[in-house]
């Protein structure tokens, strides 16, 4: 699952964090990729909003710090059912107005199976920088990823359309996107996008394979439609 909770304010400027919880409990996610995420922020009413999220979704948690925010600190969070091996907070290039990193986990899917599953969230701004400080973005991560030789899932907010220089690059690199189908407009913010994603890259001992995909309509809860992707892990 990828979901970008917009620090718990709706639409409807109302903030309420319980109801991006209830929306991935509903959904039973193994894995789920956060953007978005406050932690102790005055304008969240000062919460630690993973921890709050894990707690409701018994799930585990591990945040991810972009910045100082607020009298605390802005970033993004992976919940997980499934056991983490190791986990790294992957420093990206900058980006023009906002520090960025990735979550990057080595997670135990079975006994016999671990594969690395990373969370991002690019740079958001528009323009020919932009598009290059995303696609810097990407190489640092796909740098640290192939040292961990496993086979990967990526998910996120990548702010780019499946035809950007940062997805094609994805793709020579050997990731396989997941085709959402007509309803692919994840942004329902001030215009409709398809910027959330989620990519996989088989290695030989382990492999993926598509079983469903869909966005959740929850217009309310956030500007962004949560992303759903069942695959099925062969090893």
């Amino acid at each position: 699952m990828s979901y970008n909770i917009r620090h718990g304010e709706g639409l409807d400027t109302i903030l309420d964090l319980s109801r991006s919880a209830k929306i991935i409990k509903s959904q039973l996610p193994d894995l789920c990729g956060l953007q978005e995420v406050d932690n102790f922020c005055m304008r969240s009413d000062s919460t630690g909003q993973i921890d709050y999220l894990a707690h409701n979704t018994n799930m585990t948690g591990t945040f991810g710090k972009f910045m100082n925010f607020q009298g605390g600190e802005y970033g993004m969070a992976t919940l997980s059912r499934k056991p983490l091996l190791t986990t790294k907070v992957l420093q990206l290039p900058n980006s023009k107005f906002e520090p960025r990193a990735s979550i990057v986990h080595e997670v135990q899917i079975a006994e016999d199976c671990d594969i690395v599953f990373a969370n991002v969230h690019f740079e958001w701004n528009i323009g020919k920088e932009a598009s290059y400080i995303r696609l810097s973005q990407a190489k640092v991560l796909i740098d640290y990823i192939d040292t961990l030789k496993k086979a990967t899932i990526i998910t996120g907010d990548f702010n780019c359309t499946p035809e950007s220089p940062t997805m094609q690059y994805f793709t020579e690199q050997g990731f396989v996107f997941v085709q959402k189908g007509e309803n692919n407009l994840s942004y329902q913010g001030g215009y409709k996008a398809e910027i959330d994603h989620v990519i996989y890259r088989n290695a030989d001992n382990v492999k993926f394979k598509k079983k469903s995909v869909q966005l959740l309509k929850e217009p309310i809860a956030s500007d962004h439609f949560p992303l759903i992707v069942e695959l099925e892990v062969i090893y």
